[in-house]
């Protein structure tokens, strides 16, 4: 029995004392796929950060930065809606009055603009059809956002213009005979 163990423990040490295989090494022009695949998982990393940089830089710029601050126009409202499916928001058109007094040219265009402010809103509302001028204040984007407005155009500030006494005494039919109070002008006939 005493050989027997000696066995066991012979092979119970010489299989525990068996020194592992050594793999024989590699060449260096193996190890250069590998520094590549590295290379190119870094490369497509930093592409895919610059890419995200580029068109977050980009959004930034078309739809949250204003190319035009502090624009004014001044004119009369024409119409204030207020119109969209998901996102409601207020629409308005003003006839610009530089364009009215232009002599030269036709009637080319009519302001438009949206309104992110429910209280501006409320002021253009009570001013459209009266015939009284307001000077507004907007902001110019590059593109619009639907919870913004429809239009690029977005107005921050409306000051109604002072009227004095003589321009409200002032009828287009006056301004039409050079003041001249005498004439008479088809508007008076009516």
């Amino acid at each position: 029995m005493i050989t027997s163990s000696r066995r066991s423990l012979q092979r119970s040490t010489s299989t525990t004392t068996l020194t592992p295989r050594l793999k024989p090494q590699q060449p260096a022009r193996d190890e250069k796929p590998h520094r590549r695949r590295r290379a190119w998982k870094r490369i497509f990393w930093w592409s895919v950060v610059i890419i995200a940089l580029v068109l977050a830089a980009a959004t930034w710029i078309r739809y949250f930065n204003p190319y035009v601050t502090d624009a004014t126009e001044r004119g009369y409202i024409v119409s204030m809606e207020r119109r969209g499916i998901v996102f409601k928001t207020w629409e308005g058109q003003m006839i610009v009055q530089s364009a009215l007094t232009d002599s030269t040219r036709l009637y080319s265009r009519d302001f438009i603009f949206s309104v992110d402010n429910p209280e501006l809103a409320k002021m253009l509302v009570d001013v459209k059809g009266t015939g009284r001028q307001v000077n507004v204040t907007y902001k110019r984007y590059w593109g619009s956002l639907p919870w913004r407005g429809a239009t690029c155009c977005i107005i921050t500030a409306v000051e109604p213009v002072a009227t004095t006494k003589a321009a409200e005494a002032s009828t287009p039919a006056d301004n039409m005979n050079n003041g001249d109070a005498d004439a008479e002008s088809p508007v008076n006939k009516i």
